[in-house]
């Protein structure tokens, strides 16, 4: 079983407490997203956990859980997002010189192979468009390449909650790049990775990243997982995702609108 922690909430960064609790008791209580009377217990034993997915902004505050982890040979690997983009956007996440110094620090302490950037989602704007992502993304594959190896991008998706957080943030309006203009930019995006020895990969995308010669990808990655700790797991496509998502079945243990991050375009707060 490998535990998903988390898509819909950032444990590490904020609930690193309950975490704790919870490895400490063996087990989490789960409730069903759409039904929170429907509950289930949720086993973190070591012969119970195949792998840990981490997904976040700020691994620091749960490093010491990160360092039990690798004492009693769990095996994991964490995605850390940064995106640099204006705080009208995404209010309470680390600037670029702290998630540099956080991202450095974690990579020390797992390998860079375990600490993987996220640059997601691509946010087309008034405030951010096909300029500002060519030079951020030159910045931030230039400030982290030292500390991984690997880069996964998307587009954001226009979720309900997300759209009416961003009307109301004045001055922001969301910009639908033609085909053309979309392709030039994940084309100069892949340059830009690759000019820096990052592989880069796409998150649950189709035609437009096809065309740009980025190839899809898996955040839940049972290859990668095999080859970091020789495990002998197989690819078992999780149904509860996405068309397009290449993630193998896992078990999120995480809950919705936990979030403080403060991020407009997140599917996980209403």
């Amino acid at each position: 079983m490998i535990i998903s922690a988390s898509r819909r909430t950032d444990i590490l960064a904020f609930h690193s407490d309950w975490f704790d609790r919870a490895l400490e008791q063996g087990f989490v209580e789960v409730s069903n997203p759409f039904n929170r009377k429907q509950k289930k217990l949720v086993s973190l034993k070591r012969e119970d956990v195949s792998a840990f997915v981490f997904w976040t902004r700020n691994p620091l505050p749960s490093v010491d859980i990160l360092k039990w982890l690798e004492e009693k040979a769990f095996p994991f690997y964490m995605m850390v997002t940064f995106t640099n983009y204006p705080k009208v956007i995404e209010s309470n996440v680390p600037d670029l010189d702290t998630c540099m110094r956080i991202f450095k620090r974690v990579s020390a302490l797992i390998g860079r192979e375990k600490v993987i950037l996220r640059y997601d989602p691509v946010l087309i704007s008034n405030l951010t468009g096909a300029k500002f992502h060519e030079d951020n993304f030159e910045l931030i594959c230039r400030t982290f390449a030292p500390f991984t190896k690997r880069i996964i991008t998307s587009l954001f998706d226009p979720y309900k909650s997300a759209l009416k957080r961003m009307n109301k943030i004045e001055g922001f309006e969301l910009i639908e790049p033609g085909d053309e203009e979309l392709t030039a930019l994940l084309s100069k995006m892949k340059a830009i990775a690759e000019s820096h020895s990052l592989e880069i990969r796409s998150c649950c995308e189709g035609e437009a990243f096809r065309k740009a010669g980025i190839e899809s990808g898996a955040c839940v990655d049972v290859d990668l997982l095999n080859r970091l700790f020789g495990l002998g797991l197989k690819y078992d496509k999780d149904a509860n995702q996405r068309e397009n998502c290449l993630c193998s079945k896992s078990v999120d243990i995480g809950s919705y609108n936990t979030c403080p991050a403060g991020c407009a375009y997140c599917y996980a707060n209403k």
